[in-house]
């Protein structure tokens, strides 16, 4: 968090996001590697960075091509998704373990965070996360319903107005 304050401050926090996109794939393959409960503290401030980079995007403070927005939230979404119930099965019962404690507000930050982004995305794009959210079992969590429903909504309205411009195979184009 600090870091972050610091990195907007100085005005590089775009120089960030772009390495922390950039480098992606290759955290979230070492993260893979290893066995989860040894690096789980790891797991933990990978989750912190990764939502200050997602807020950064999703709310515009950060301006990425779409292509790197879809990259981000199909390489973080999963990750997040299988990380949260590990953390939260970690027992906490004594004052050093309350390090692997993630606040509910960053969860909760970093699911409005993905439902922004997704919401920025083209919706052939948003489909077809949409849809791989719905077919899995971590359904849960992230909970994109609020992404689901506007999707849903503004495809209503699209097949409504299309045909108004007289091309009704033009709908299924661009649904």
């Amino acid at each position: 968090l600090w870091a972050c304050q610091l990195l907007a401050k100085l005005e590089i926090m775009r120089e960030f996001v772009k390495s922390w996109v950039d480098a992606s794939d290759k955290i979230v393959k070492v993260m893979q590697l290893s066995p989860a409960v040894e690096i789980i503290e790891t797991k933990l401030k990978v989750v912190e960075v990764v939502a200050k980079v997602l807020e950064s995007i999703g709310y515009g403070t950060v301006i990425l091509p779409t292509a790197k927005r879809i990259h981000m939230v199909k390489v973080w979404l999963p990750f997040v998704r299988v990380t949260k119930p590990l953390i939260d099965s970690v027992t906490t019962n004594d004052e050093d373990s309350l390090a692997f404690k993630l606040d509910g507000e960053l969860w909760q930050s970093l699911e409005s965070t993905f439902v922004s982004i997704i919401l920025a995305l083209p919706s052939a794009d948003q489909a077809e996360i949409l849809t791989e959210w719905l077919g899995n079992e971590y359904v849960r969590y992230p909970d994109l319903t609020e992404a689901f429903e506007v999707w849903c909504y503004r495809s209503k309205v699209a097949k409504r107005r299309l045909p108004l411009f007289g091309d009704d195979h033009c709908i299924s184009n661009t649904l």
